[in-house]
């Protein structure tokens, strides 16, 4: 069966599709669909995010902290019918929202951190709401979600060494090393996972991640995660408010033969090569 059926059955059977991990990939949080940012196609309310993880239970998956899908990776280890919740940029939304939301239903989460932007709206993201607080983060991580590194500012990392950009490769060393040093100061131990702003990344831009000391880094692409493949190029679900139930059955309902490489050497200004 395939599209729509396939999700109608997944829904019926409560079996999700074999093969793979799911990371989730969320922005931030609203109260409902009056509030400002609601109409921002990355962004989700409560009661979505709510059905959301609801449905990945029911569908058989087993939430488990990001470090933990990664880590299985990492040792060749089977990653089957394991999930995993991310939220990019760290927005007050999912400290004010989803924070609640997770609690609720004992769901660990991992925050990508823009760490020299708390508190501020986000200048790469017009209409969006602010980043969180230092104290908002410190709230989110007593509760038991993870930090992990996003770039000091938020930029292309590719259009930093392009031909005519002054230091580009030291700037480019400066938003992802930087940014694993900032975080560190903040959290208390080694942080080693890493997720490129805007999906964006290409070869230099890999290879300054692994060279700060990440082991692992996660692009803006969907996919599922098997194992085998590059650990620097690791996909996950965009979600966004277009996801009501029937069309995350689908998704989930899909092979990893289904989805498009995800292995692709470059990413940037919304193509792919």
């Amino acid at each position: 069966m395939k599209g729509p059926l396939a999700a109608a059955a997944r829904l019926a059977t409560g079996r999700a599709a074999q093969g793979g991990a799911v990371v989730l990939c969320y922005h931030d949080v609203v109260l409902g669909p009056g509030d400002a940012g609601a109409e921002l196609d990355l962004n989700v309310t409560a009661a979505q995010l709510r059905r959301h993880l609801l449905l990945l239970r029911r569908l058989g998956y087993r939430v488990v902290p990001l470090g933990e899908i990664t880590t299985r990776v990492l040792a060749g280890l089977p990653v089957a019918g394991l999930a995993a919740v991310t939220f990019d940029d760290a927005l007050a939304g999912v400290h004010h929202h989803g924070l609640p939301v997770l609690l609720e239903l004992g769901v660990p989460a991992t925050l990508f951190t823009v760490s020299t932007l708390w508190g501020s709206p986000p200048p790469w993201w017009a209409g969006s709401g602010p980043t969180m607080t230092r104290r908002q983060l410190e709230e989110c991580r007593a509760h038991g979600l993870e930090l992990a590194a996003h770039t000091r500012t938020h930029a292309s990392l590719p259009s930093l060494t392009r031909s005519g950009v002054v230091d580009g490769a030291a700037r480019l060393r400066e938003e992802v090393a930087g940014s694993r040093a900032e975080i560190e100061q903040l959290v208390g131990h080694p942080v080693e996972v890493f997720a490129y702003p805007f999906g964006h990344h290409d070869e230099r831009v890999r290879d300054a991640v692994h060279d700060a000391g990440f082991t692992a880094a996660y692009t803006f692409l969907n996919g599922r995660v098997e194992g085998g493949e590059d650990s620097l190029r690791l996909p996950r679900f965009t979600m966004g408010r277009h996801h009501d139930r029937l069309r995350l059955a689908y998704h989930l309902a899909r092979p990893p033969a289904s989805w498009p490489d995800h292995q692709v050497e470059v990413v940037t200004d919304g193509t792919l090569s």
